[in-house]
């Protein structure tokens, strides 16, 4: 009986697959959706390399669209056999893919194990506790490949790749090992890529375990960067939980509390680790509206209607002055705007009934640099209750 309802199962997600294939190809239908980019004020330029993703909503109907300051590219306009295979990997790959077919076939689509210049790609993870290195020579085309122990892997139940740097000849890869009595290692591994072996095998950053919880190391900087990066910033954090009396014994009340944290960063130039005293009111706020740039550390903190911008100078390992960006109001019900730093940019998309109002400022300055809005052309006669939804952003390269 059980098979039966697997099978029925399958013929069920796949009617509704193919179900809402033909529904939102209905909406493709109609007409070709066409975004156009209106500018306020500011410079034009700075739309000019930016690809913006997003959802075209009809009611219950939906487009994805990517579009840029010159085309809209309705992505549902494929047949069903494209769609099912879409490739859904971050954006910042698909370049990669596209370019590099051959060299990407059968690779973890993790930004984080890959590096890109003007001269190679990088790639590297960890598979069965071994180094998996390949190195892509864009002039030549030819690829190199490069399989290493792990050091110490019997100590680890298991290792990540957080972050892949590349130079001439040396390839640093920067992991997280789990230890297996308890507790985080950061480590960086140097591979010498002419001789094809490791030569620097180095401990960044130890978190020790937690008696009755667990410690974690978390990296804040862009998880989509596969360029070159000088500073890596990342925070540590123990949890516990305390013991309580229950009937005949003690047990664990199952409200883990943070008992220590730490923020650093990391100089991958240097081989240096230095710790960043973060004020109290502000330290909750690292994660994804953080960045760095050149040698400034951002950290944002977002309420109903602005942004403050909080600027740490690494160099000089002191704390600037606050700035403040106002967001727009949401009294058309639409919730938060979408928000990404980028490039030395903030960048603030929000909905509204009729398109998307952008506004891009200077990280630093808090300046704005360009205002505008999208607007969608050629809508359909008749259709209400529509929004364009902008989730996701990535400069040209």
């Amino acid at each position: 009986m059980k098979r039966y309802w697997k099978i029925i199962s399958v013929c069920i997600v796949t009617v509704l697959v193919i179900g809402t294939f033909y529904i939102q190809s209905s909406l493709a239908a109609k007409g070709n959706v066409k975004v156009k980019f209106e500018k306020v004020s500011g410079n034009e330029e700075e739309v000019k390399n930016v690809i913006f993703y997003g959802d075209y909503t009809v009611g219950n109907l939906f487009q994805s669209l990517q579009m840029t300051n010159i085309e809209t590219l309705q992505l549902n306009n494929q047949s069903l056999f494209q769609q099912l295979k879409r490739n859904y990997t971050v954006p910042v790959l698909k370049k990669l893919i596209e370019q590099h077919r051959t060299f990407m076939r059968g690779k973890e689509l993790m930004p984080n194990y890959f590096y890109e210049n003007e001269n190679l790609v990088a790639y590297a993870s960890i598979k069965a506790k071994e180094f998996d290195i390949e190195i892509l020579n864009k002039k030549s085309e030819e690829t190199t490949s490069i399989q290493l122990a792990v050091p110490k892997k019997g100590n680890y139940s298991w290792i990540e790749v957080l972050d892949v740097q590349a130079s001439e000849r040396n390839l640093k890869v920067i992991t997280r090992g789990f230890r297996t009595e308890g507790g985080n290692d950061l480590n960086g591994y140097t591979i010498n890529l002419d001789e094809r072996k490791l030569v620097k095998d180095e401990r960044i950053h130890t978190v020790p375990a937690a008696g009755n919880g667990w410690s974690d190391i978390i990296m804040i900087n862009d998880p989509h960067s596969i360029q070159s990066e000088r500073y890596l910033l990342f925070k540590t954090e123990t949890y516990e939980d305390k013991q309580v009396p229950a009937v005949g014994e003690m047990v664990m009340d199952g409200a883990a509390n943070l008992v220590a944290n730490e923020v650093m960063v990391y100089d991958i130039e240097k081989n240096q680790l230095k710790k960043i005293v973060v004020p109290d009111e502000i330290r909750g706020t690292l994660g994804d509206l953080s960045a760095i740039f050149h040698s400034t550390i951002f950290l944002l903190s977002q309420s109903a209607d602005h942004l403050e911008v909080n600027q740490y100078d690494i160099e000089k390992e002191k704390w600037g002055k606050k700035l403040t960006v106002d967001l727009p109001n949401n009294t058309d019900g639409e919730g938060a705007s979408f928000i990404k730093l980028m490039n030395g940019r903030i960048y603030i998309i929000h909905s509204t009934k009729n398109g998307s109002n952008i506004s891009i400022r200077d990280l630093k300055t808090g300046v704005s640099l360009y205002e505008g809005k999208l607007r969608v052309k050629n809508m359909g006669e008749g259709q209400k209750d529509i929004r364009l939804h902008v989730n996701e952003i990535e400069s040209v390269q």
